[in-house]
Formats: structure tokens, C-alpha cells, sequence
């Protein structure tokens, strides 16, 4: 039980972010959503966004999920944070990281896939 209301609130704030995110795009302020992205990924997963991009993907689930296996909707709106950042970062003129993001989020639907 315990673990599922971590979960449960750990995708509350990864919705509400990516709420916040959109809203942010629609204003053309990417660099706020790029920044409000960053910050969900530190909330959620306890780490910098930077790392979150770097790290083998069984490492940032064993240490974002403190060791749990993730809900599947944990891991759809993980899915669709990576995704959005992918976006912004493709806006700014970044684009490795930007394939890194996209790539993670592709990475966290095939584990949602997965029976």
C-alpha cells in the first residue's frame, strides 16, 4: 500500500508538471517549460535531469523507484515528461540531448510494454 501511494504521488506530480509544461509551451516560453521539466525530473526522481539522461535505465529505475517496480503509470508519465523535454530540447538548439530524452522515453514505454 505504501508503495503504490508513492507511486500515486509521484505521477500527481509528473501530471501536474506536465500540465504546467504545456501551458508554459502554449505561452512560447520553452525555456521555462525546459526548466519546469528539469525540476518535475528532480522531484520525481530524486535527480538531476542531466543525470536522469546519463544513466544506464536500470540505474535511474532502481534509484528512482528506490528499488520498486514502477507502476505503469509511473512509467507513462515518465514516458511523456522525457518526451516533452525531448521536444524542448530540440527547440533550443540541443539536440544530442534532446535524442537522449527522446530515447528515454521510448526506453520507458517498451518497460511499460513489457507483460
Amino acid at each position: 500500500m505504501i508503495h503504490r501511494d508513492w507511486f500515486k504521488h509521484h505521477v500527481e506530480i509528473m501530471m501536474q508538471a506536465l500540465a504546467a509544461i504545456l501551458g508554459l509551451k502554449a505561452k512560447g516560453a520553452t525555456q521555462a517549460a525546459s526548466e519546469a521539466c528539469k525540476a518535475a525530473l528532480q522531484k520525481a526522481f530524486g535527480m538531476d535531469g542531466k543525470l536522469a539522461l546519463v544513466l544506464p535505465l536500470d540505474e535511474l529505475m532502481s534509484l528512482g523507484c528506490r528499488g520498486q517496480s514502477p507502476s505503469p503509470e509511473f512509467l507513462a508519465a515518465a514516458a511523456k515528461l522525457f518526451q516533452e523535454w525531448a521536444g524542448l530540447l530540440e527547440t533550443q538548439g540541443r539536440p544530442a540531448e534532446a535524442a537522449a530524452a527522446a530515447a528515454r522515453a521510448q526506453a520507458l514505454l517498451q518497460i511499460k510494454e513489457k507483460p
